[in-house]
């Protein structure tokens, strides 16, 4: 998302100092013509109560949990996301309110117990649209509906050996879109070089920019190997939440491809960690599951706008690499319930 502008014609915190100088003097003295920006940096939530007043069905629906929070401890890593949002701002960068205000908290709990360990992750839901699977989905214009999305990637972190056939399509479709490409730029070079106004400066910008997207995205030595030898996720068919990148590197949070419960308005959704984002933001999840949870849900609208959402992640809980058995998956996700205090009913727990 575009990052927030102020307008101090309708913001009451919008102050402004006299510098008591003229233009020069400030250059000369100080680095900026901010003297101060202040910022309001949210506490994590640490109680049942708080999670229920924005997820009023939770302990409700799991009459464990509520116990396991009020005994739980912050994850280091609410903090550390914070830390990554306050240097974006330090860099010139201003997120929207949606994007800074993201998570409301994250806590390492365990059940005492079965001893069953538990990441809990309170936040909103973005979507999206990644990866490739040749098997289920040949052809390029299989994902039509998934590049949509602006940030479409043809990978997921989790993926599993496939060999060399079927060929992924994206293989022979990035280097082709960047040969394109870069005819069109040569194209534009020439056009910027007879005509001196701006507008073909600005689309040969633009298509150099375009290039570089293309060169990171698919048409890199890694991806493309990745894609000759496994199979990925598919975010239109499978249901899959995303993690910051940083924190699977944490010995306290769930890997990729363990079992997680999504808990949102009387329902538990079943699903795996299976991919990673940026280290600024959380709370995104494929589309499959999204619709779920909002039929309007698509790669350029979110799903769920406030921090409503419960995530509940069962580190060490994967199942066998490349398992797509979806009623599995529910059924090992409600014995992992089990183990924290049970389900108000089996009913609420969606069926894939």
């Amino acid at each position: 998302m575009a990052g927030a502008q102020a307008d101090p014609a309708t913001n009451e915190n919008w102050s402004e100092t006299a510098a008591e100088m003229t233009a020069h003097g400030v250059r000369s003295k100080h680095d900026s013509y901010l003297a101060n920006v202040e910022f309001l940096r949210p506490q994590a939530a640490t109680t049942a109560r708080e999670l229920e007043a924005i997820n009023p069905s939770l302990t409700k629906l799991l009459p464990g949990l509520g116990a396991m929070i009020d005994e739980g401890e912050v994850s280091p890593l609410y903090k550390q996301l914070y830390d990554r949002k306050v240097r974006q701002l330090r860099a010139g960068y201003f997120p929207t309110n949606h994007n800074f205000l993201d998570c409301e908290t994250a806590m390492n709990l365990k059940h005492s117990e079965s001893g069953r360990k538990v990441f809990l992750l309170q936040a909103d839901m973005d979507v999206v649209t990644d990866g490739t699977d040749p098997v289920r989905k040949p052809h390029v214009e299989d994902y039509d509906f998934a590049r949509g999305s602006n940030s479409f990637l043809p990978i997921t972190k989790y993926g599993w050996y496939k060999g060399s056939e079927p060929k992924n399509p994206f293989i022979d479709y990035y280097p082709e879109a960047l040969k394109e490409l870069q005819e069109v730029r040569a194209d534009l070079a020439k056009r910027a070089e007879a005509d001196k106004g701006v507008i073909w400066r600005r689309m040969l910008e633009t298509c150099d920019e375009q290039i570089q997207v293309m060169k990171g995205r698919g048409n890199g030595s890694s991806i493309q190997s990745w894609m000759k030898n496994s199979r990925y996720l598919l975010a239109t068919e499978d249901p899959f939440v995303v993690l910051p990148m940083s924190w699977f590197k944490d010995a306290n949070t769930p890997g990729t491809g363990d079992l997680c419960a999504v808990v949102y308005k009387n329902r538990i959704y079943p699903a795996i960690l299976g991919d990673s984002g940026p280290d600024t933001k959380v709370g995104e999840a494929s589309i499959k599951l999204a619709k779920q949870l909002n039929s309007e849900a698509s790669g350029t609208n979110r799903a769920i706008n406030s921090v409503g959402v419960t995530y509940l992640f069962f580190p060490g809980s994967k199942l066998s690499s490349g398992n797509l058995d979806y009623a599995e998956w529910r059924e090992r996700v409600v014995e992992l319930l089990g183990e924290i205090g049970g389900v108000s009913s089996a009913n609420v727990v969606h069926t894939w």
